[in-house]
């Protein structure tokens, strides 16, 4: 009875037989499929950029994340607006600047929010202060009513300075403020003033204090955009206009930073720069393979034609991919490249063995007959092998992998058809000039070629050695599962993301817990406080302030004494020049009056160094025309008197505070902390940098032994890498599972499928030890690399057996057309891999350098580890 092998060679010399018969139609029909394959792929496949869709939504954590997005759905997907300037003054400026602005722009943007700004907390903002805070306010603003009497009479620069004079002499005029910290305010406004600059004095943080909540020098917009995920960057257009508007603001308020950041900006900054690596990668791809296929075939028409069957097998996957599935994820994206890397090598084998064939005197007719025969099984077991190896992706959690394990299976099969058929009838339609046959193509001296065989007990030693000591590395190897590491450090999303996650206040990595009732939420909030890696946890009754009763009469009484001084406050008048500089002469007189007087006094120091700079100024002022002496006075006026009449309207407007409720809170704040069917919301911050992946663990640990469905960023960043492990440990233990029992019913021998298994496991431990090695640990984009070098490498060893098994002679096998195809297969791979490794972004450069040590590994593993074990079993046999 005839083996299988057997059978199906004689079934592939009647294919041929065929296939040489009709190249032209053949090839012609296959054209016409590829044209319609691709006018398919062109029309329907789209591309699904939504990066909450490469995990399944039945996990878990997907279905936590899920409940809270649909409880409270405000926030989800927004841009992150980070705005700082020098004073709370400034900032507040901006906020309103930018929240009319974005309000406007209707097409690209649903809707925002800026936290604790609006009319309420304009009104109310007062009672967010500590009880002994708003006394010292009130007991400050009580005896500074003649300094506010005077100013809100004559808010001039004059004024102003008139007032600190008296104050400097006879210390009668009660100022709102400190009048050391004011007085090193107005030398550093004067010294601005000498540079032409402006040096904004921030009355609010000297009258009420630099309280984090209300006079914070960063504020936050969050904008929601309306996202197209039709588009390869569904931000791209709300992100343009955004950032337009930014733009637009830093050139009208100088001095404002404003940064984007957020999971939206952040995905669009990493989509941008992998299709900006990818289109590097790419070209230098196609270089790289066309240069290795040059260098192995030693000839411009066989590169050709198997650059022309790789892309009609490009084509037909691609049309396949849009039938079967009908979009790429940002994972199955790649297929490309991974089956340019696959397909190659069946064409490889099969053009050197048929020019092989050609140099033994055979006719073209019979040489190609003839390699497709020898070819032909061993990469038919390639393919069921590599394609079982992709499809064990198919039953994981990990649903982006899943589609491309579907994809690159079929493509595998689909390169296996085109190598079968295309191929031959290309070769017969270009046929090659016949080869010298006294030509060596070898490249290396023959003992190079017969190391492996003559030194087998060293190499075996040398790769026991090798294995025990990956596999004492490999219980170092770790896996970041912070998807932040992957991106381009350098944009400013990631940059900004990074800064905040330092603070306390502001980590945008916080987890969110939910309760059914009020008292569910005050006992699960209190109890993570207790935390030791929690800062705080915020729910919406701390939007109520405590001790009301005692602030709003402690309000009211000042409101009676102010009285009428602060119904409106005047803006900044302006003085005549001459008025100006004998204000700032007076002050001088008196600075010097003062010093005389108390030369050892606390203000004297500030006064001494005030001098020099005030004498300075007035001394610039003296020679300078009255255009420049009105400039430069402008400045100062606008440095020591622009914030005021905003500080002292925004007092006006909190002296009219009423108790705050729940029920009286802003729909846009309340909504966020109170669903519509009573869900309360509480907000656990993290008290250390959640940069530091020990500390981002901790923090899920601490907050889920208390609320296991806790959910939001660090949850699904934890959860996403252990559903990714564990998706590919099963991919693995599948693939290698399936491997096995195809090689064993194909070849029918354990010693031959341990044969070529050896390069796989010894590929896959030093791989995995080189990520300790390296310190380039395993992470969401190259953990793809160990089970796909499963899938490329098993061909490598079914081909080096299969010529161990059936030599052609008695040459070594590493000095074959097997051996070369294995090496230049591999190389054409690496090839169009490598070039990810020098890709600006650190997934993808992460995924090349993994693959690109892996690949080189197995080429060694396969041409000097296998031959040397496969020569001693040969020998003992």
């Amino acid at each position: 009875m005839k083996k299988i092998p057997e059978i199906y060679s004689q079934w592939l010399a009647r294919l041929e037989n065929g296939v040489l018969r009709y190249p032209k139609t053949l090839i012609l029909l296959i054209c016409l499929v590829c044209g319609l394959s691709l006018f398919q792929t062109i029309r329907h496949l789209d591309l699904d950029t939504d990066t909450t869709n490469i995990l399944s939504e039945d996990l878990p954590f997907q279905q936590d994340r899920k409940r809270f997005i649909e409880t409270f759905p405000q926030d989800d997907q927004a841009i992150l607006v980070v705005v700082d300037a020098k004073t709370p003054e400034q900032t507040t400026q901006a906020l309103n600047y930018l929240g009319t602005r974005f309000r406007n722009e209707k097409q690209q943007i649903q809707s925002i929010y800026i936290p604790g700004a609006g009319e309420f907390f304009d009104r109310h903002g007062l009672l967010y202060l500590a009880l002994n805070e708003v006394e010292e306010l009130a007991a400050g603003l009580t005896k500074a009513q003649p300094f506010i009497g005077t100013l809100s009479k004559d808010n001039s620069l004059k004024s102003l300075l008139d007032v600190i004079a008296l104050a400097i002499t006879e210390q009668e005029q009660e100022l709102p403020v400190d009048l050391n910290p004011l007085l090193d305010k107005i030398r550093l406004a004067i010294r601005a003033a000498l540079d032409g600059k402006s040096y904004p004095v921030s009355w609010q943080q000297m009258m009420i204090g630099e309280d984090r909540d209300l006079l914070s020098t960063q504020r936050f917009i969050l904008v929601k955009p309306i996202l197209d995920f039709d588009k390869m960057t569904p931000a791209e257009e709300p992100l343009a206009a955004v950032r337009a508007i930014v733009e637009k603001a830093e050139q009208e308020l100088p001095g404002v930073s404003i940064r984007l950041t957020g999971e939206v900006v952040l995905e669009h900054d990493e989509l941008t720069t992998v299709t900006y690596s990818a289109e590097m990668a790419s070209i230098a791809s196609l270089i790289l393979v066309c240069l290795t296929l040059i260098t192995g075939y030693r000839s411009i028409r066989l590169m050709l034609i198997t650059l022309t069957v790789i892309v009609m097998g490009l084509i037909l996957t691609a049309g396949f991919a849009t039938l079967a599935i009908g979009h790429l994820n940002i994972l199955s994206v790649s297929f490309a490249t991974l089956y340019i890397g696959i397909g190659d090598d069946y064409a490889v084998q099969t053009c050197l063995r048929y020019r092989e064939l050609l140099r033994q005197n055979l006719s073209r007719p019979q040489a190609l007959i003839g390699a497709v025969r020898h070819v032909g099984p061993s990469i038919t077991l390639c393919a069921l092998a590599g394609a079982t190896g992709f499809f064990a992706f198919v039953p994981t959690a990990y649903t982006g992998v899943s589609e491309l394990g579907i994809i690159s299976g079929v493509g595998i099969f689909i390169s296996l058809l085109i190598t079968l058929i295309a191929l031959p009838a290309l070769l017969k339609l270009f046929p090659l000039e016949l080869p010298s046959a006294e030509k060596s193509e070898s490249l290396f001296p023959d003992w190079v070629y017969r190391f492996p065989m003559q030194h087998a007990t060293l190499v075996k030693w040398a790769a026991g050695a090798l294995a025990i000591a990956g596999l004492a590395l490999l219980t170092q190897a770790r896996f970041d599962s912070n998807p932040i590491n992957l991106r381009d450090p350098d944009t400013e999303s990631v940059t900004t993301f990074k800064e905040l996650l330092k603070t306390k206040e502001s980590s945008p990595m916080t987890l969110t817990v939910l309760a059914k009732n009020s008292n569910e939420a005050l006992t699960k909030a209190r109890k993570l406080k207790q935390r030791k890696s929690v800062e705080n946890a915020i729910t919406i009754f701390d939007y109520i302030p405590d001790h009301q009763e005692a602030k709003l009469a402690i309000l009211e009484d000042l409101s009676l004494v102010m009285g009428i001084q602060l119904t409106t406050f005047p803006p900044v008048q302006e003085s005549s020049t001459s008025d100006n500089i004998a204000a700032l002469e007076k002050l001088n007189q008196a600075i010097d009056q003062h010093l005389a007087q108390k030369p050892d006094d606390e203000l004297s120091l500030t006064l001494h160094v005030l001098r020099e700079d005030l004498e300075s100024f007035v001394a610039t002022l003296q020679p300078a025309s009255e255009a420049e002496k009105a400039a430069k006075l402008g400045k100062l006026q606008f440095s020591l008197l622009g914030t005021l009449p905003d500080t002292m309207n925004m007092l006006l407007k909190g002296l009219k505070a009423d108790f705050v409720t729940i029920d009286n809170l802003p729909r846009d704040l309340s909504e966020r902390w109170l669903s519509k069917d009573g869900i309360y919301r509480i907000m656990v911050l993290p008290s250390k940098d959640l940069n530091d992946q020990k500390n981002l663990k901790d923090f899920v640990a601490e907050v889920r032994q208390l609320a296991p469905d806790a959910t939001d960023l660090p949850v699904i960043y934890l959860e996403s890498g252990n559903a990714i492990v564990g998706a590919f440990r099963q991919a693995l233990i599948s693939a290698l599972g399936a491997i096995v029992v195809i090689l064993l019913l194909s070849r029918r021998n354990i010693k031959d499928t341990l044969l070529i298994l050896l390069p796989l496991l010894m590929t896959g431990i030093l791989t995995g030890a080189s990520t300790v090695v390296m310190d380039n640990p395993f992470n969401f984009a190259n953990i793809v690399v160990i089970p796909l070098l499963f899938g490329l490498g098993v061909d490598a060893g079914i081909f080096i057996v299969d010529r161990l098994r059936n030599p052609d002679q008695e040459d070594s096998v590493l000095d074959t057309s097997t051996a070369r195809g294995v090496v230049f297969g591999e190389m054409t791979t690496l090839c169009s891999l490598v070039s990810m490794a020098f890709t600006p972004h650190p997934g993808l450069a992460s995924m090349g350098q993994l693959l690109t040590i892996g690949l080189t590994l197995m080429v060694i593993c396969t041409l000097v580890i296998l031959p040397a074990f496969a020569d001693s079993y040969k020998t003992k046999k």
